[in-house]
């Protein structure tokens, strides 16, 4: 308790101090570090610049059992002129589920970790969130991938993501909020059955960001998203194949973020709060989209600048 009492003292005058400078310290956020876990903002690293991350994402609970997938990236980002920046990824996937959690998606038990492929992603800065009042930038990604990153499963698969980047900076950069209009198309082969799926997901995220002391920020962020799936014909059920909606999804919650000179970490939390019912012929009680998605994601993002 006498630990307890002086840190909390300790606490309180380090806050009332930090509250008393904290006009004096506050500065725009570095090019290109990351406010917020999912939510990305305008900026590039600049010219020669170099930056390193550590993307960790907890994909925890599905309808019945046990399940969690654990998807880390390594991304290392260079930039080419002041507003374009390439990044490469290394991509992999730990699973760890039992107890059939969802009923003809998942069955079984699996417990794996395995490296699944790259990514290579460019970003292009139209307009500076500082310069011109309104941040804009375009960003594209492509992925190879050999894991399914809900199963676990062999594939053959590649990505192309898209992004219209938004970011507005108020109260002298102490205040930013963030948008992000997003489209997926993907395809993947299973490597076991051959079955090919084909998808394409738009996605609305956007949230902000407030500096509430030096190097310190909080934020909260969401996301709605949809998927209309093209599935090749199966034979045993005619009518089968072509484009058709597959569901949707909202997501929601906090983020923490501390940036030091060189270093910066984000760690949130996202809550599915809202979802299209799986057909899959069982009463979907909790109204949630739990085949593609788990009821919690928890993402720590780690970058170094050098």
């Amino acid at each position: 308790m006498k630990g307890f009492s002086r840190a909390s003292v300790f606490l309180a005058t380090s806050m009332g101090f930090i509250g008393a400078f904290a006009p004096l310290m506050i500065t725009p956020a570095k090019a290109d570090e990351n406010l917020l876990g999912y939510t990305v903002g305008a900026e590039t690293t600049p010219q020669g610049g170099n930056e390193l991350y550590l993307w960790n994402t907890l994909h925890l609970g599905k309808r019945q059992g046990s399940y969690k997938a654990d998807y880390f990236r390594l991304e290392y980002e260079r930039g080419l002129t002041n507003d374009l920046s390439a990044s490469f990824y290394l991509n992999g996937y730990s699973h760890n589920y039992s107890g059939s959690p969802v009923p003809g998606e998942i069955e079984g038990a699996l417990k794996q970790t395995k490296l699944s492929g790259f990514s290579v992603e460019m970003k292009k800065m139209l307009l500076s969130p500082y310069k011109d009042d309104l941040g804009v930038a375009l960003y594209g990604e492509l992925t190879y991938d050999t894991v399914d990153g809900i199963t676990g499963a062999g594939i053959r698969g590649w990505e192309l993501e898209t992004k219209l980047i938004l970011q507005k900076p108020f109260m002298d950069g102490q205040l930013q909020w963030l948008t992000n209009l997003e489209l997926e198309a993907e395809t993947a082969k299973d490597n076991a059955s051959g079955a090919t799926e084909s998808a394409i997901a738009p996605r609305l995220r956007s949230g902000v960001s407030y500096r509430f002391a030096p190097n310190w920020s909080i934020g909260a962020e969401g996301w709605v998203d949809m998927e209309v799936l093209n599935a090749a014909a199966n034979p045993d059920e005619p009518g089968s194949g072509g484009w058709e909606f597959d569901h949707w999804d909202f997501f929601a919650g906090p983020s923490i973020h501390y940036g030091a000179k060189n270093w910066w970490f984000t760690l949130t939390w996202a809550k599915q709060w809202a979802g299209s019912s799986e057909q899959v012929g069982f009463n979907n009680r909790t109204d949630l989209h739990l085949a593609d998605h788990e009821r919690n994601e928890v993402r720590l993002k780690v970058g170094y600048n050098f």
